[in-house]
């Protein structure tokens, strides 16, 4: 049933843009594209007014670095990359309003526009640093050019801004022994110019701002952001020492260019800006970006989430303050402005956390995880979008495992929703001719079919897309038990009319259940349409995909009954039955012995600093004697406050840490000729609190050797 929406919003999606250094990876689909597309195609469904929009990042120290690596330039492979990500997507079935890419001139034109007009209110200011130089290439080293020993775990491969052992963030000059990745040769400090954004400057109106609008999102995404503030913004660099990328539009600033972090954020408004250009209304943009009404939404992965509810927000409150100068205004009018309304800060930041594989985060840059395309190759899109919403790590890391995505497809599509669905239009074809029979909707079945639909859409328009999803299984579950207590294939022999009122009341569940998957599962809902012969039905998001704009804003999110008399099609099966193979019974096993848990093996204990020293190879590293109970052991770590007497939390060998993005497997590591036996905790990683400098300490009569898990 086609209505008005009389109640239509507008709805902005803005979703993190993948980089340009190759093919996504199944991180991606848990962390935020596959529960984007959901929110957006309900909203649309909905009679909403959705603008989504996302690009390919094709600028960076990845992009370079992968260039460098395959032989070719920066350009040339990002665009490579860009088109292979755009063909990814269409075979997911992921819709955009518009997906486009950081090399636009377009982009360029606005990223520049907000860098002057930050620079001339005050906000960006030239600051001395010492970077990483390669005198053998004579080159300054991005992050990621730079590699050696994380200072947290130990781990001999860790990148200048993050370990992927650990997955601790870093700074180059947090690493022990550093290297050129360009050279293998030990690179130098030294100093450079660059510009900074005083994030200081702009704390007390973000702070103010996140303590009065986070109500909405996730608890873990509040807490992480308020730890952050709570720390204290420092000033950030705003412009890099490369030459690929947004230059920087500052005479005798030409070999630098806009640092990527704060360069592609801006990308969520000059795509919105490029999507009004290509609908011919320049100015059309504004009606998403400065219509107060308007909420917006950031779908990304848990480690970006600073970029996206302190940053991305202190460039837009500060970029603000030019609409209060008639000047600036005209100055810096962004492409197609007509307004002086200010833009619009986010409304929610649905974040989910890691996807981890082998106790690592998939990365693309360190050849970890599992790359979309070759797992499209065997399975069915719909499933891989059915997975990555009922098992996407809302709230909590999760562990791939290649059972679970088996058995989410046997036991729930194929046994709950395909089991359904199957035998109800087998039977209409077998036992009515394929015809829909005579019978009225019972009360029950109208209200589990409403009551679905309305608990469906709270949840997602509330960003529980587990949730969502689950009250259409629990449908599922009462239509098959709907259907096996009516038992219409013996009624059918003696009550032809009660059993032909079975299957109506049946049909209307089938139906209703292609509407509610249509966010979901959007090939698996169009087979249905066409076994149900259900023709001219307007659907906002097919309008979209094939002519690229949407011109009716009704509600379609809604059931309506199958009239009887109505000729349904031949079926095929909807799912089809997986089976778990030996190759990836193997797979798993591997995973299991790479990400062994502590459970059964050793005992996270409180632990009693004896000893302490300075390693001897490290000023920068700390030895510690340290009283587990029964025995002493010796660890090494990055904090060097901790003194003789303070109580800790100890990992041993072979336990697992998991936090905040982060899957540590504790081993035995030697650094720079001492070993290392386990691990001591900051409260951080243990996800009890946002320090994560310095070794938390244990308060109270807790006595070595004992269970952390009873005195926390």
């Amino acid at each position: 049933m086609q209505v008005a929406n009389s109640k239509q919003e507008k709805i902005f999606i803005g979703v993190s843009w993948p980089y340009a250094n190759g093919n996504i990876h199944l991180g991606h689909l848990a962390g935020q594209n596959i529960v984007t597309d959901v929110f957006a195609r309900y909203h649309r469904l909905k009679g909403n007014r959705v603008l989504m929009v996302s690009g390919s990042d094709s600028h960076g120290a990845p992009v370079i670095f992968k260039a460098e690596e395959v032989g070719t330039t920066p350009a040339k492979y990002a665009e490579e990359a860009h088109q292979e990500i755009v063909k990814t997507f269409k075979k997911l079935g992921l819709l955009y309003e518009n997906y486009t890419k950081t090399t636009t001139e377009n982009h360029k034109t606005v990223v520049q526009n907000i860098f002057l007009a930050l620079k001339e209110l005050g906000y960006l200011e030239v600051k001395q640093s010492e970077q990483y130089y390669d005198s053998k290439v004579k080159r300054y080293l991005p992050d990621r050019y730079v590699r050696g020993t994380c200072p947290k775990c130990g781990a001999q491969n860790a990148r200048g801004d993050e370990c992927p052992e650990c997955g601790a963030y870093l700074n180059p000059e947090d690493l022990i022994d550093p290297y050129s990745t360009l050279s293998d040769s030990k690179p130098k400090l030294k100093k450079t110019d660059h510009f900074y954004l005083n994030l200081s400057k702009l704390q007390p109106e973000i702070s103010k701002w996140v303590k009065t609008s986070d109500e909405p999102w996730r608890k873990w995404v509040r807490e992480f952001t308020r730890g952050w503030l709570k720390q204290g913004l420092e000033p950030r660099a705003v412009t890099r020492d490369l030459n690929f990328g947004i230059p920087v539009p500052v005479e005798g600033w030409e070999e630098k260019v806009v640092y990527v972090w704060i360069e592609a954020v801006v990308g969520y408004l000059s795509a919105a800006i490029e999507w009004a250009q290509k609908q011919g209304d320049p100015s059309l943009w504004e009606s998403f970006w400065k219509d107060p009404s308007c909420k917006h939404y950031y779908f990304i992965a848990g480690g970006n989430v600073p970029f996206h509810t302190v940053i991305w927000p202190a460039e837009i409150v500060a970029y603000n303050q030019k609409y209060a100068n008639s000047e600036l205004v005209e100055k810096y009018k962004l492409p197609g402005e007509t307004t002086t309304k200010p833009l619009n800060l986010p409304y929610d930041v649905p974040a989910n956390k890691m996807l981890m594989y082998k106790g690592k985060k998939m990365s693309k840059g360190d050849k970890t995880g599992i790359t979309l395309e070759s797992v499209l190759q065997r399975y069915n899109p719909d499933l891989l979008r059915y997975f990555f919403v009922k098992y996407a790590p809302e709230n909590h890391d999760r562990e791939y495992i290649w059972k679970d995505f088996i058995d989410a497809n046997n036991n729930e599509l194929v046994a709950n929703l395909g089991n359904f669905i199957n035998r109800v239009l087998t039977f209409t074809n077998s036992k009515f001719d394929g015809v829909v029979p005579q019978g009225v909707l019972s009360d029950e079945v109208r209200e589990q079919i409403n009551t679905t639909f309305k608990k469906t859409g709270r949840n997602i328009e509330e960003c529980k897309f587990v949730q969502s999803i689950e009250s259409i299984l629990e449908l599922g579950k009462f239509a098959n038990k709907y259907f096996n207590d009516n038992t219409p294939w013996e009624r059918v022999k003696n009550d032809r009319l009660n059993a032909g009122n079975t299957i109506y009341n049946s049909i209307q569940i089938v139906n209703a259940l292609r509407i509610l998957l249509k966010p979901y599962l959007p090939f698996s809902s169009e087979k249905v349409r066409e076994y149900l012969k259900i023709e001219n039905e307007y659907d906002q998001n097919i309008e979209l995909e094939e002519k690229g704009v949407v011109t009716q804003y009704i509600n379609n999110w809604n059931f309506a009954e199958i009239v009887a008399g109505t000729q349904i099609e031949k079926t095929e099966v909807l799912f089809e039955k997986l089976e778990y193979t030996e190759e990836l019974k193997k797979e798993d096993e591997a995973e299991l012995i790479e990400n062994i848990t502590g459970a059964g093996v050793t005992q996270v204990v409180v632990g009693e600093i004896r000893k302490k020293r300075v390693h001897p190879n490290s000023e920068k590293l700390g030895v510690y004697i340290v009283n587990i109970g029964k025995k002493n052991s010796e660890v090494i770590t990055s904090d060097l406050t901790l003194k003789k007497g303070d109580k800790v939390v100890y990992f041993p060998v072979g336990s697992k840490l998991t936090s905040e993005g982060k899957a540590i497997v504790i081993k035995s590591r030697t650094l720079l000729g001492i070993t290392s036996e386990g691990m001591l905790a900051s409260e951080k990683e243990l996800g009890i609190g946002d320090n994560d400098t310095s070794i938390y300490r244990v308060l109270g009569d807790a006595k070595p050797g004992e269970a952390f898990s009873q005195i926390k």
